[in-house]
């Protein structure tokens, strides 16, 4: 998946820069500041970058200088999950002077006095916090670095407000820069969106545990011809503003020929649930949150987002909690098109996955996350190493690693996903 990375980066930095920073002042001590704070960036906006449709992300666009303070005043929102997380010039992630991670989840961040923070102990979310994001070593707690030690003072960086499955409206933080006694306060950004994501089609995560209706067996169809099954490994996200919350495995395949479908199987994770505010680590979970996306392989990193008939939009992604699962905790997703959906649906225990309706022919790419892997969860994505092939991803993951396999959709609707092999 080398190939496309440079194309791709040069569509995410057209599309994600935000409004230039605004002109220096006469006094050069007062802080350089963007135009506004918390540029939408996500599939109903910018679809680029490969997000996920289950989240909305805001950006936050600044200039290096030697002393540049900013706060942010927010209010915890009742989500899944939240974080912020800094970037430098090449929307990348970093470690601060003390080795610390450019990212603040939200059960990290200590709410203010008189406040509670609903992901560290079980309370009503919008309670009061504020982040410094600074170079400072002092700075205490609450703290996310600016930028690597040794930019010079010029350069961009980026910090990005990251919501996952919101329950309600969401208020976007104040922002406040700081510089040599100086505070200029950023205004939020008209384009900002609050209204939670839209919330995918697919049916409602269940134990199914039917067995398939009594049908003639198929007998094994011809598959010559078919393309290569695509095989999961763990790549890195470099200049694609990756969660450092998050770790992916990816596959790139070619689209199944006319009558067949692709089949993922694998085990999944166990994960908290729902879309409000709980604390972590929850000790019934291994990870906070998991996906399954489809996306296509070429362009700006779009995930596919099919408009239907009824004015809805049916997205790529498929999370943890609208993924069925057997009886031992294995998903089925079934990749096919949105004309295969009803038959795909009818089919026990299955997930169905769209392909891209504008072309659904084209090569697409699927990717697993894991978020926040506890402790312990030796299986998790965040346990393979960076730049694993596929033979090593899936002896890391075990049970978890998605193995795939194509199959003619007769076959699955006549005798069930049993019937169509991944290996």
């Amino acid at each position: 998946m080398r190939s496309w990375k440079p194309l791709l980066l040069a569509a995410v930095l057209a599309l994600t820069t935000g409004a230039p920073a605004s002109a220096a002042r006469a006094d050069p001590s007062v802080p350089t500041t963007p135009d506004c704070a918390w540029h939408p960036l996500g599939y109903r906006t910018s679809n680029v970058a490969y997000p996920d449709t289950n989240s909305q992300y805001w950006l936050l666009h600044h200039t290096v200088q030697d002393g540049l303070t900013i706060t942010l005043d927010g209010r915890y929102p009742d989500a899944r999950y939240m974080s912020f997380a800094s970037y430098d010039a090449a929307r990348d992630s970093f470690t601060g002077p003390d080795a610390e991670p450019s990212v603040l989840g939200d059960h990290q961040i200590a709410p203010d006095r008189g406040s509670h923070n609903p992901y560290r102990e079980h309370s009503r979310a919008g309670g009061k916090f504020s982040v410094t994001v600074t170079d400072r070593a002092d700075a205490g707690h609450n703290t996310l670095p600016l930028s690597p030690a040794g930019t010079p003072d010029g350069a961009e960086g980026t910090v990005i407000f990251r919501v996952y499955l919101p329950d309600g409206k969401i208020r976007l933080p104040k922002v406040t820069f700081h510089r040599n006694g100086h505070r200029v306060h950023v205004a939020t950004c008209a384009d900002a969106l609050t209204s939670a994501p839209t919330a995918p089609t697919a049916p409602t995560a269940t134990a199914d545990t039917a067995k398939t209706p009594d049908a003639p067996r198929v007998s094994a169809p011809d598959l010559s011809g078919t393309p290569a099954r695509p095989a999961f490994a763990r790549q890195g996200g470099s200049g694609l503003y990756p969660n450092p919350d998050n770790a992916y495995v990816s596959a790139g395949f070619d689209a199944p020929p006319a009558g067949q479908v692709l089949i993922v199987r694998g085990k999944a994770p166990a994960s908290t649930t729902g879309d409000r505010a709980r604390p972590w680590p929850d000790p019934k979970a291994q990870v906070r949150y998991w996906s399954m996306c489809n996306n296509l392989w070429w362009g700006p990193g779009e995930v596919v987002a099919n408009p239907l008939p009824d004015g809805t939009v049916d997205p790529g992604c498929r999370t943890d909690t609208d993924t069925r699962l057997s009886a031992d905790g294995t998903y089925t997703y079934v990749v096919g098109t949105e004309a295969q959906r009803a038959t795909i649906d009818a089919v026990p225990g299955v997930t169905f996955v769209p392909l891209s309706a504008a072309t659904p022919t084209a090569k697409h790419v699927l990717i697993l996350r894991n978020m926040l892997a506890a402790t312990g969860f030796a299986e998790a994505i965040q346990q393979v190493p960076t730049g694993s092939d596929s033979g090593r991803t899936a002896q890391v993951m075990g049970d978890y690693y998605p193995r795939t396999g194509y199959c003619v959709l007769a076959t699955l609707s006549a005798s069930g996903p049993d019937a169509c092999p991944v290996s």
